[in-house]
């Protein structure tokens, strides 16, 4: 096997320093032109490319961001963490993309530490948590220089990060507005429970249904958010001796196991809406209607804050509420009502 070319290869064939040809790559200004076209050179014959994170390692703050994914199976969750890297790399900040492993655990699902300390011990600059995590007791502990957001969840539990999030109540009045001038008036709400994300949703409906004096039943996902647990959920409100007219979910997801119980059913006189308005809502043979959560400005305020110092301590313990949208599609198209 080939042995990769180091700093000090590149260094030898340029004919500088080894602390010359590393500040090229580090801060290519600081370097004469003439001395930073040879050490340019000897890398690109040599194909030798800089090492990330040995420069991390070598510094006191890390130099990156480290992105945790709550739930790689969540296409909005992914959207998010893929357009913030794509703007950190535009601002020249290395970012490191990984998945939060969640375990069962006696009491239900937990976080398992051990992923997630491997990313620290690599001393990153600043966090960006993408969606909720059953526990942030891992992070409760940081130095004080590393700069945490968390991004369509609640960061409550850490009093040192920020949250950038939709704003749930204006969400949930869209949403009971479009119902209502449909003529809906009796609602059921499928989500989990258990999760400060899950409460403030459940509860932004209870609030916008009212506003619209619509009845309302909830039924829960116990804290699972996805197609089977849509799916089970549906099929107990279905059976109810007063079926409502409209189902709201908590997320895409869950909606998705909604459409498939009432296509069991060959029900088309519910109607359907969801949460998140993933590329699957957008199908259509899906066609769900759907709450937008605008990910491309949560990545931006992200960012802003995970690259500026002075953005991210004016904002230290704050909700950043972004303005959502509803995207209407054919599941609220119903038959009757």
């Amino acid at each position: 096997m080939t042995k990769r070319p180091t700093i000090h290869d590149v260094a030898a064939r340029a004919g500088v320093s080894k602390s010359t040809a590393a500040v090229v790559f580090s801060s290519p200004d600081d370097v004469s032109q003439a001395r930073r076209e040879r050490v340019l050179a000897a890398a690109a014959e040599l194909g030798y490319t800089p090492n990330a994170w040995a420069r991390s390692l070598r510094s006191t703050s890390g130099g990156f961001v480290g992105i945790i994914v709550a739930d790689f199976h969540n296409p909005l969750f992914t959207e998010i963490a893929d357009a913030a890297r794509q703007l950190l790399a535009a601002q020249g900040i290395f970012s490191f993309v990984a998945s939060a492993s969640i375990v069962d655990g006696p009491d239900g699902k937990i976080l398992d530490r051990e992923p997630i300390q491997h990313l620290l011990d690599l001393k990153p600059q600043s966090l960006f948590i993408v969606g909720g995590l059953p526990d942030l007791s891992p992070f409760a502990n940081l130095p004080g220089h590393i700069r945490v957001v968390v991004a369509l969840s609640s960061a409550h539990e850490l009093p040192g990060a920020v949250t950038v999030r939709t704003d749930e109540s204006a969400a949930m009045d869209l949403v009971c507005a479009h119902l209502a001038d449909l003529g809906h008036s009796r609602l059921a709400y499928i989500g989990p429970v258990g999760r400060r994300v899950a409460e403030d949703r459940r509860d932004a409906f209870v609030r916008a249904a009212s506003a619209h004096r619509m009845t309302t039943t909830i039924e829960s996902t116990g804290t699972a958010m996805d197609e089977p647990s849509g799916s089970d959920a549906a099929e107990r409100v279905l059976a109810l001796a007063e079926a409502p007219s409209a189902i709201v979910c908590y997320n895409d997801n869950v909606a998705f196991g909604v459409q498939n119980a009432l296509e069991r059913h060959q029900d088309r006189s519910v109607a359907v809406t969801g949460y998140d308005n993933t590329y699957i809502a957008r199908l259509e043979r899906i066609a769900l209607t759907s709450i937008e959560q605008n990910t491309a400005e949560i990545a931006r305020r992200s960012c802003d804050l995970l690259s500026n110092e002075d953005a991210f301590a004016a904002a230290v313990g704050t909700d950043i509420l972004i303005a959502p949208e509803l995207a209407t599609r054919s599941s609220t198209e119903t038959v009757t009502v």
